[in-house]
C-alpha cells in the first residue's frame, strides 16, 4: 500500500505542483490550505506524513504542529520560505521531523520523506487513525480530554503544569532548557531571572509523587533543563 500525505500549504501553487509530483513518485495525496481543516483531515483520515507550510493565516504551522502532536506521532515535515536558525530551533522543539526551506529541490525532498517513512515506520503507520494517548511509565495522558490519571487515579493540573507534562511525554528523550518550556508552553519570551519553569516543575513532580534524587517521571539534566526517558 502507498504511504499517504497530507500537504497543508495556503498556497495553492505551491500545492498543487507538489502533489503532481507526489502522485507520479508513488504517493497518495490530500491537501488542504489552513490549519483547522487540516486538523479536521487529521483527525478523521490516515496518513503516514504531512507535508507543513508555517505561515499561514488564522494557525501558524508552528501552532498547527502542538495541536497534531497532542493527537498523532505522524511524520511532520516543515516546508517553509522561514530560513532562520531560530525558526529551525523552534520547528524541531515543537515535534517536526525535519525541516526543508523554500525554493526547494522536488527530488531531495522525496528522497527526505523516504528516508523519514523508512526510519519512523511505526509512527507512520500508526499515524492519525484515533487520539491515542500517551503513558510515562504508570502515569497517562488523554490529549484529546486533557486529562492525566496515574494508576487510574485522576491527577487535577493547572493548564501549565498539564502543558509542562502533555511536551515531555510527546517528546521522549528531548532535553528542554527552561527558556524552552517557557517558550514553548507560555508562548512568552522568557526572561533568565524568571523562575516560573522551576516552580511549575516541583508542583508537577509533588503531584506526580516524583523526586529529584529518585526520578520515575521527570529527570533533570543538570546545567540543561529537564526530559521524560524514552523508555518511560
Amino acid at each position: 500500500m502507498c504511504a499517504r500525505i497530507l500537504i497543508v500549504d495556503d498556497d495553492r501553487t505551491i500545492v498543487e505542483f507538489l502533489s503532481i509530483y507526489l502522485e507520479r513518485e508513488g504517493y497518495s495525496i490530500s491537501t488542504c490550505y489552513d490549519g483547522e481543516t487540516a486538523l479536521d483531515h487529521i483527525r478523521t483520515g490516515v496518513f503516514q506524513l504531512i507535508l507543513l507550510d508555517i505561515m499561514m493565516p488564522v494557525m501558524n504551522g508552528f501552532d498547527l504542529i502542538g495541536r497534531i502532536r497532542e493527537i498523532s506521532e505522524v511524520p511532520v515535515i516543515f516546508l517553509t520560505a522561514k530560513d532562520q536558525q531560530e525558526d529551525k530551533i523552534r520547528g524541531f522543539i515543537a515535534g517536526c521531523d525535519d525541516y526543508v526551506t523554500k525554493p526547494f529541490d522536488l527530488t531531495e525532498l522525496s528522497l527526505r520523506i523516504s528516508a523519514i517513512l523508512k526510519r519512523r515506520p511505526a509512527a507512520a503507520e500508526k499515524s492519525a487513525e484515533a487520539p491515542g494517548e500517551l503513558q510515562i511509565k504508570d502515569v497517562t495522558l488523554l490529549p484529546e480530554e486533557h486529562a492525566v490519571s496515574k494508576n487510574g487515579v485522576e491527577i487535577n493540573m493547572t493548564p501549565k503544569e498539564y502543558g509542562i507534562l502533555l511536551l515531555l511525554a510527546r517528546n521522549k528523550g528531548r532535553v528542554f532548557t527552561s527558556r524552552d518550556i517557557y517558550e514553548l508552553v507560555w508562548e512568552d519570551t522568557y526572561l533568565e531571572s524568571d523562575n516560573t519553569v522551576l516552580t511549575h516543575i516541583r508542583n508537577l513532580r509533588e503531584k506526580l509523587g516524583d523526586t529529584v534524587k529518585n526520578s520515575k517521571y521527570i529527570r533533570t539534566v543538570w546545567g540543561v533543563g529537564y526530559k521524560v526517558d524514552k523508555e518511560a
